[in-house]
């Protein structure tokens, strides 16, 4: 109910009137939120905008460490490469303001203007935040790759040693065939020499001499030539002894290389480091989520997961956790505007000052005037009761 303010001028003359009370700060905010149609959640735009800052934060703090890790991170640097992520971080910040205008303004080209913006503002942010999903998952994997690198340097070097032993071994083997050739031509030889005769004899009749008397008779007699052949194969068999001697001392230095070959220190220190590594890699790829992720997506065991199917989680991961992150903090500003509806029938009366006076100054003048006489009539009947006492 209204409360009359001003004065009334009545036969009684001047009757006051109470002032209006004046409006709280709610009232007026509900009344503004009334007149243009909708109110403001401040704590959602409060929270909104935190956000903003934390994202910008993080893309800056993030473009710092990365440009502070290389080589020559010189303060010039420093600044050129911060330059591209603070008009992005302006460009993200922009994106509340936006986000409300899309809820408050009545007009389709201001509302589809400023969700584009939105849109923009989405993009710009889901591409901060893939920047630094990659930079977290980095050091995790950059771990397992130095020692998946290691590893095949190793087992280089290890077949390297089984090289060098697979050669030494065809070595040996050559110089035993060579060995067992000379051998086999020997007995090849002496098997000939066993066949050949010592002597070729033959009997052979000898005219006699002229000068014998007449009459005598001839004699025989027998006639032997040493084997041309024996003396040949004995060469032979010489020069075979000599190679087959060869061949035994070139053997025994093959055997000798092939052992060594075997037994090298190299080898069996490679292959402890392997094996070290190798536990160490299981263990880091078990500590990594990319790896379980993988893992748990292509149905194989971490250890079995490929770089290809690891960079295919890691983007969509990335990707749409990012996507994700960007509209979450825009729907916090668009959810903080509330719309209100305008009632159809106002049930109140508003009724001007001037009005309230012509209505109700005369009944205020004429409740005056009776409280006056009670008054008066009170005071009258006191004064009496006084006057009649003993």
């Amino acid at each position: 109910m209204n409360v009359l303010a001003g004065r009334v001028r009545g036969s009684e003359g001047v009757l006051d009137v109470a002032p209006r009370e004046a409006p709280t700060r709610r009232e007026l905010r509900a009344e503004r939120d009334r007149q243009r149609g909708y109110s403001i959640n401040v704590k959602q735009i409060i929270l909104a905008f935190a956000v903003e800052f934390v994202i910008i934060g993080l893309i800056l703090t993030n473009t710092l460490l990365m440009v502070a890790q290389l080589p020559d991170a010189a303060t010039a640097k420093i600044i050129q490469a911060m330059l591209f992520p603070i008009a992005m971080a302006m460009v993200e910040l922009a994106r509340v303001p936006l986000a409300i205008a899309v809820r408050t303004q009545t007009s389709w080209n201001i509302k589809l203007a400023s969700l584009l913006g939105v849109l923009c503002a989405v993009a710009v942010t889901s591409n901060s935040l893939y920047s630094i999903g990659a930079s977290s998952f980095t050091p995790r994997l950059e771990d397992t790759h130095k020692k998946d690198s290691l590893i095949r340097e190793l087992e280089d070097r290890q077949q390297q040693f089984r090289s060098q032993i697979e050669a030494a071994k065809e070595e040996m083997d050559r110089r035993e065939r060579e060995r067992n050739s000379a051998t086999s031509a020997i007995q090849s030889l002496q098997s000939q020499l066993a066949q050949q005769k010592p002597a070729d004899c033959a009997v052979v009749t000898v005219a006699p001499n002229p000068a014998a008397p007449p009459g005598t008779p001839s004699s025989t007699r027998q006639v032997c030539r040493e084997n041309p052949l024996i003396k040949r194969l004995d060469s032979e068999i010489s020069i075979a002894r000599t190679r087959a001697n060869d061949a035994e001392a070139v053997l025994k230095q093959a055997q000798d290389q092939y052992t060594k070959a075997g037994n090298d220190r190299g080898l069996r220190e490679t292959q402890e480091q392997i094996s070290k590594v190798a536990t160490e890699n299981r263990e880091s790829i078990f500590q990594s989520q990319l790896h379980s992720l993988a893992a748990m997506v292509f149905g194989v065991d971490p250890n079995s997961v490929t770089p290809d199917q690891i960079k295919r989680v890691e983007f969509y991961l990335i990707f749409v956790s990012s996507i994700a992150a960007a509209f979450s903090s825009t729907l916090i500003a668009m959810t903080a505007v509330r719309r209100i509806k305008a009632a159809d029938t106002d049930p109140s009366i508003e009724l001007p000052d001037e009005a309230m006076t012509y209505l109700f100054g005369p009944l205020l003048i004429a409740l005056r005037q009776e409280a006056r006489e009670a008054v008066d009539a009170a005071m009258k009947d006191s004064a009496a009761t006084k006057a009649s006492a003993p």
